[in-house]
């Protein structure tokens, strides 16, 4: 018996036995719930089963997650909003939700004709000619926006777009496209793809491709908001879509006592059974209570206060210190720093067994304490981009990566063992097949840390160094900056890890929050910090 079936059953016995207690269901007013198409037949099951248990009656209102969007916004009527991201961040800072809970997670799949007659294996194949894709709008729909990242991550996005031949606004109708023959494959959640699962075959979407939880993030749309008699556009945080959540918000308009109850019933453990049977992924019990938990954090921040340990690379430490001294004063937190190379403070971290934050100059570091189980969860922060900075003028005519190895150039470059940049630098190096013994013998100086290669570059050294884009903004007095080609670099990705060594978790999950909010980014950015992924090629 399918899992569905046998809570029908217990939920009749229960309407049976309860039916005293219940009273006549209509005389209890209904419960209004908006549901975005992708979610309706999920909600359909657990909304009769909430009604044979309770005889509350529940009003579906199913559509476009943006359409209902509007439709509370402009009827200022409604109990529930149930949607996938980004939905959930635009309702609560729109005010329009006062309240969510985290349900399942859906990912992106590639569903293609059954027997997959043009032998298509991934993401990659995509862009192979004699094909027809069908991408959903990356202006109306959370895929759309998703896909093209990931597109622009394997730098395919432009080969995949001579093949699209069709853009919906949601994935049923893309599915549908090719189920009908008009296309050769599609993409769509994997619980749209689920209920075509007869007449159609799932590919997975390549690993490496994948948007990664916490590290890969995307700069939400901008939205309208009334405040008073003005309309003032809200642009949305940067979201992490390696899980894309599907959430319940109660509505700021609901004036149903019971909301609440059904909004627990549907995310409740329960319940599961029903999403996991039309293949929605289910986030574990602390993940959604940590999701409950951070919904009042705004309310509480005044309340949190204690300190914190930080640990972190030294190219980020103008920025690190001028949020933490923000966020002392609005939370009352104290934010300990303990800046270094990224290796360094790695080292630091294990040896002492505490400490509530890590933000090395890359993801590399923070995948190695993972490994070691010492995080809980990451964030993506920003990006560092590689450029050479030279003495002022460019004495020396330095205009690519491979003049550091020419004859005569005084050269420092980062200690690999000690921080991101020198490792990075030696990738650099073999990328760009560059001579390493002529370069070892340019290198007169090897750091610990990127402040101390712009401040030999100050003091007149060396001729060039190896910096992040944003270190080099602080040691411009005296020196020019020269750009590595796209082509020939690569860029940082700079992650936040939430330890699981922290003393004061609260504390420290507001300030990583902060970090990768809007106000953190705009701080970044401030700084001359990159926050959105230069292209690659």
């Amino acid at each position: 018996m399918s899992g569905f079936g046998k809570i029908l059953i217990q939920s009749c016995l229960v309407a049976a036995l309860s039916f005293a207690f219940v009273g006549n269901a209509e005389e209890k007013k209904p419960i209004h719930c908006y549901v975005g198409g992708t979610m309706r037949p999920v909600m359909e099951k657990i909304a009769q089963s909430y009604e044979l248990r309770t005889g509350r009656k529940i009003e579906l209102d199913h559509g476009d997650s943006g359409a209902n969007m509007i439709k509370a916004e402009m009827s200022g009527a409604g109990d529930l909003y149930v949607a996938h991201d980004p939905f959930h961040d635009v309702m609560m800072a729109k005010g329009l939700a006062t309240k969510g809970w985290l349900a399942a997670y859906i990912h992106p799949v590639i569903v293609v004709p059954k027997g997959n007659p043009k032998n298509i294996s991934g993401l990659r194949s995509l862009k192979n000619d004699n094909l027809r894709i069908v991408l959903t709008d990356r202006i109306y729909s959370t895929m759309g926006y998703l896909v093209s990242a990931m597109l622009s991550k394997a730098g395919i996005e432009d080969a995949v777009e001579r093949n699209v031949v069709n853009r919906p606004r949601s994935g049923g109708e893309a599915a549908n496209a090719v189920m009908l023959g008009h296309a050769d494959a599609a993409l769509v959640w994997d619980a749209v793809a689920f209920l075509r699962r007869k007449d159609l075959d799932v590919i997975e979407i390549e690993k490496d491709l994948q948007l990664r939880p916490g590290i890969d993030g995307i700069t939400g749309a901008t939205y309208s908001v009334i405040k008073g008699n003005e309309r003032k556009s809200l642009e949305m945080p940067r979201m992490d879509f390696g899980h894309t959540r599907v959430t319940v918000d109660l509505l700021k308009s609901s004036s149903n006592p019971a909301a609440e109850d059904f909004a627990k019933f549907i995310v409740s453990d329960e319940m599961a059974v029903f999403w996991k049977d039309f293949a929605f992924s289910m986030p574990d019990s602390k993940t959604k209570e940590d999701f409950e938990r951070q919904q009042n954090s705004q309310s509480k921040t005044d309340l949190l206060g204690g300190e914190i340990l930080l640990y972190a690379g030294a190219g980020l430490q103008p920025v690190i210190s001028e949020m933490a001294e923000i966020f002392r004063k609005k939370t009352g937190v104290v934010v300990h720093c303990d800046f270094g190379g990224s290796g360094m403070i790695l080292t630091r971290l294990k040896l002492a067994q505490r400490g509530d934050l890590f933000i090395p100059g890359d993801t590399w570091y923070v995948e190695l304490a993972q490994q070691e189980d010492l995080v809980s969860e990451t964030a993506g922060v920003c990006y560092f981009v590689p450029v050479i900075l030279v003495q002022e003028g460019n004495p020396k005519g330095i205009k690519d990566i491979s003049d550091i190895a020419r004859p005569g150039i005084r050269l420092g470059l980062g200690n690999p063992k000690s921080c991101q940049v020198g490792r990075l630098s030696e990738e650099l190096i073999a990328k760009n097949k560059l001579d390493k013994t002529a370069v070892e013998k340019n290198l007169l100086f090897s750091s610990a840390t990127v402040n101390e290669l712009g401040i030999q570059m100050q003091t007149g050294h060396l001729d060039a160094v190896i910096v992040w884009d944003a270190t080099a903004q602080y040691y411009s007095k005296g020196t020019v900056i020269v750009p590595i080609a796209p082509e020939k670099n690569i860029i940082a990705v700079v992650a936040a890890a939430l330890l699981k060594s922290s003393t004061n978790r609260a504390a420290a999950k507001a300030f990583l929050d902060f970090i990768t909010s809007e106000s953190g980014q705009d701080i970044l950015r401030k700084h001359k910090y990159t926050t959105i992924k230069p292209q690659e090629m």
